[in-house]
């Protein structure tokens, strides 16, 4: 694919987010109740599943649930708009109290730093208005303005005409625009669930079109999708519904024990406006704080309201929350704020309540598609680690005190062998990607690359002074076992005779003869330098030949037929290598029938090898990492 290939796919896909942005904008009148239908529909679908569990047909308990909690929730909205009226009523008699607020405050800046301000900010004003004054004086003296006519002078205002009379009342207008927004509300209200219903009852049904609509060749792709989207997301919203709940009745039961006025209402606003994230809490907060500065006289209860929301939501984000659910849905906390603002900006009031089932939603999905994996890399709750890309960077940059340092830290928690496959190597795999890609010249692959066969050259002595410490440690337990049994049968003089005679046995028994294995490396340096980290995990009695040099398949076939390996290696790194494998398992299973081979498909942590068409070849076996190779030849050795 050539550059302008590349662009044209970029505009493309760029032209195409757009219209999706435009058509969910355009067409939210549509989409806002089906998403609030699925969120709903979602939520209640575990208890569903639970009146299921009770060998009630699907349809009795979508009945007994919808009924049950849209009942519920319509008794609360009344009572609810009962108080809102009746605090709309009484706010009047409050304002007295708020007038001693605002005087105390305003008493409270005078002469202080806000009455300097307010002084500063005088004093520009009537500077401003002087020079504007000044320059009208200039203007009317000068000689091109021609004199004020009659006709210009500006009518007293007991002569200027009324205007034109309103028709209609302010009373009717408001009437009319509530009617309107009741109507549009309880519309919205019956197609939600209306819609709810058909979901919950229709759900398997709606999986299996979806599945349909993706395809079969994406069906157990398109099946986790739906499962962890339909778990995460139900397990999710009941547990918050849940905690809000809880957190709307202790703090109704809180500030009635202080005395505040209508508690309902303050509860069912707390639990509601909590399902908006980051900002939901803090209007809970601010709207029962404000009341009490208008209803008590004193400062004891405003700050009473105020430390009891404290202690909830302290009691709520570090007690309930990790407890039922913990904090988290699978989203970075960054990429939610994101989110927030996209939907709340599109959808407005309800698209903050929908922003983060939504985001889940979308995370979920794009990670089961290939192309769309950077979606949850970038809005992902948590990246695992990536040693190798770091170790890599520091490498581009030639900061060799931050590679140490990040094979160092590697070392010592995981140990060397994970170091050298987790680290090491696929640094070397993306140090041969770049350099395909032209992103790396010469120069600097060289300098990598020595960089890389210096390290590995020190965590080969860090596992020889491993090994030999394991060495001693099994050593010294052999000896401590030995001393035990003699105890029990001779004196402690001849139990250490025989220890020391033991030793010296162990000491002069002739080590095991050297298994030869040859090893090829495909692509020069590169290769055969993975092939030295293999050698450094293999055991002393194994002897790797590796050979680097572009040799003919028949000089090759001679030598592997004088030396009469036990096993040959073909190392293969990433990218490409994969039709030179194949094209070298085929000529050598051709010619050595018995030959066994094992292909290192070295790549980056996670890739899946291509096994299949290796072992068509004629490989015996395919390993993508260190230790896998490891295993293998010592299992071929051993047998």
């Amino acid at each position: 694919m050539d550059a302008q290939q590349r662009s044209y796919l970029a505009f493309l896909r760029f032209f195409t987010a757009l219209l999706l942005v435009a058509a969910l904008f355009f067409a939210q009148e549509v989409l806002v109740p089906l998403a609030l239908s699925a969120l709903l529909a979602f939520m209640l679908n575990p208890l569903v599943k639970l009146l299921c569990r009770c060998r009630l047909p699907r349809a009795v308990s979508v009945v007994i649930v919808t009924m049950l909690v849209f009942t519920l929730m319509g008794c609360v909205f009344w009572m609810v708009g009962k108080e809102l009226h009746h605090l709309a009523n009484a706010l009047p008699n409050y304002r007295h109290n708020i007038q001693e607020r605002v005087s105390a405050v305003r008493h409270a800046s005078e002469g202080g730093t806000i009455a300097r301000l307010r002084t500063m900010v005088a004093d520009i004003s009537t500077s401003a208005l002087d020079v504007g004054a000044g320059r009208q004086t200039v203007a009317s003296t000068h000689p091109s303005s021609p004199p004020p006519t009659t006709t210009d002078k500006v009518q007293p205002p007991e002569q200027q005409p009324a205007p034109p009379p309103v028709e209609g009342g302010m009373a009717s207008k408001i009437l009319n625009s509530s009617l309107a927004f009741l109507a549009n509300g309880l519309g919205v209200a019956a197609v939600v669930i209306v819609f709810v219903i058909f979901m919950l009852l229709r759900q398997e049904d709606i999986s299996q079109r979806i599945v349909g609509l993706a395809g079969f060749s994406r069906l157990t792709t398109t099946s986790r999708a739906m499962d962890e989207i339909g778990g995460r997301i139900s397990r999710y919203l009941l547990m918050l519904a849940t905690v809000n709940t809880l957190y709307g009745i202790m703090l109704a039961i809180g500030l009635a024990f202080i005395g505040l006025p209508y508690v309902l209402l303050w509860g069912v606003l707390a639990a509601l406006f909590r399902f908006i994230p980051y900002i939901g809490p803090w209007i809970v907060a601010v709207l029962p704080i404000s009341l009490s500065l208008a209803v008590f006289d004193g400062w004891t209860q405003p700050l009473m309201v105020a430390g009891l929301i404290i202690a909830l939501e302290l009691i709520t984000n570090m007690i309930l929350e990790p407890l039922l659910y913990g904090h988290s849905v699978g989203v970075s906390d960054f990429a939610l704020l994101v989110a927030i603002t996209f939907w709340t900006w599109l959808w407005g009031g309800l698209g903050l309540v929908l922003a983060t089932p939504l985001t889940v939603c979308i995370v979920v999905i794009c990670k089961y598609i290939p192309n769309l994996g950077w979606v949850d890399v970038l809005m992902g709750e948590k990246q695992p680690p990536q040693a190798h890309l770091m170790a890599f960077r520091s490498l581009v940059a030639g900061d060799e005190d931050a590679f140490q340092s990040t094979v160092e830290d590697s070392i010592e928690q995981n140990g060397v062998e994970a170091t050298l496959d987790q680290v090491i190597l696929p640094a070397l795999v993306l140090t041969r990607r770049e350099a395909m890609l032209g992103k790396l010249d010469e120069e600097e692959q060289r300098e990598v690359i020595e960089t890389i066969q210096t390290t590995s050259q020190y965590l080969r002595e860090c596992q020889a002074e491993a090994l030999e410490e394991a060495r001693e440690k099994e050593a010294a337990a052999t000896r401590e076992e030995e001393k035990d049994k003699k105890k029990e049968e001779e004196n402690t003089e001849t139990s250490d005779a025989d220890a020391s005679a033991l030793e010296d046995a162990t000491a002069d028994t002739p080590a095991p003869s050297p298994i030869p294995i040859f090893a090829r490396a495909l692509h020069g340096q590169v290769d055969a330098l993975a092939l030295e980290m293999l050698e450094i995990l293999l055991p002393p009695q194994i002897e790797l030949q590796v050979s680097a040099d572009d040799r003919l398949v028949g000089e090759l076939v001679e030598k592997l037929n004088d030396s009469r390996p036990a096993l040959m290696i073909i190392s293969a790194m990433r990218p490409g290598s994969i039709m030179a494998a194949e094209t070298l398992c085929r000529r050598l299973h051709h010619k050595i029938p018995g030959l066994k081979m094992l292909v290192c498909r070295w790549g980056l942590p996670g890739q899946q090898a291509t096994a299949k068409s290796l072992k068509d070849a004629g490989a015996t076996w395919v390993a993508t990492s260190l230790a896998e190779a490891r295993d293998v030849i010592v299992e071929a050795t051993d047998t």
